[in-house]
């Protein structure tokens, strides 16, 4: 299972996504990085020397790839979602947030980082622009598991609230990791734990160790997780 991060440019996305991966023990994948790092060049360069049809493309080839992995918090571009064939595939593969805000909030957002949004790029009207844009997905955009609103979020606070909708629902271990979050945090706070029914079976400093501790432990068939126990520091309200 993946949860997939979609929705427009500037509603933070790559940010939320980062911090409920790690809560999570999970891999945080952004697929336009994928993009970036195969095409040795910014997204906005491909959009200039190439045009957004080679964009999509390769866009369409790495979600094909991403959706191969488990256990991923996948965060994708803003109109990837638009394709029916990526929504398609991002659907099979877990649960699909989109996370939405105000046209104002967006642009603002937007600023932050000139010139790296190549679909704002040499406009006169901007603010049109982004309304035009979401208007034309919204169709798209309203068929995603769960629609959320962060133009008045902060990022912690669109990470508690997706915490709080998604994690009961992942795995049945959750109920444990839930029931028993106090007693855990004291005892594995920065570190991974692996979690199988009602037991606590193994514990590491990365998940890979956490993964490795557990493996000769496990039963056939049985329901287990990794999860990240974070820091009192890192959140203020840990589960």
């Amino acid at each position: 299972m993946n949860i997939i991060l979609t929705g427009f440019m500037g509603t933070g996305k790559t940010s939320a996504g980062k911090r409920l991966a790690k809560r999570l023990g999970w891999t945080f994948v952004d697929v336009d990085d994928l993009i970036e790092a195969s095409a040795k060049k910014p997204i906005a360069h491909i959009f200039a020397e190439h045009g957004e049809p080679v964009f999509r493309r390769l866009e369409r080839r790495h979600i094909g790839r991403v959706i191969r992995g488990d256990h991923q918090v996948v965060a994708t571009g803003g109109g990837a979602f638009v394709d029916p064939r990526n929504r398609t595939r991002l659907r099979a593969t877990g649960v699909v947030v989109c996370l939405t805000a105000r046209p104002e909030v967006i642009l603002k957002r937007a600023n932050r980082s000139p010139g790296t949004r190549p679909l704002l790029a040499g406009t006169t009207n901007p603010l049109g622009r982004v309304r035009r844009l979401l208007a034309v997905r919204a169709k798209a955009y309203r068929q995603a598991d769960l629609v959320l609103d962060t133009s008045t979020l902060s990022v912690e606070e669109t990470v508690e609230r997706l915490w709080k909708v998604l994690s009961p629902h992942i795995c049945p271990s959750w109920e444990y990791l839930l029931g028993h979050a106090p007693a855990l945090t004291r005892r594995y706070a920065g570190k991974y734990v692996a979690i199988e029914g009602q037991r606590v079976i193994a514990c590491g400093q990365t998940q890979l160790e956490a993964y490795r501790k557990a493996s000769a432990r496990l039963r056939t068939g049985s329901d287990t997780g990794i999860y990240y126990i974070p820091l009192p520091e890192e959140s203020l309200t840990a589960f």
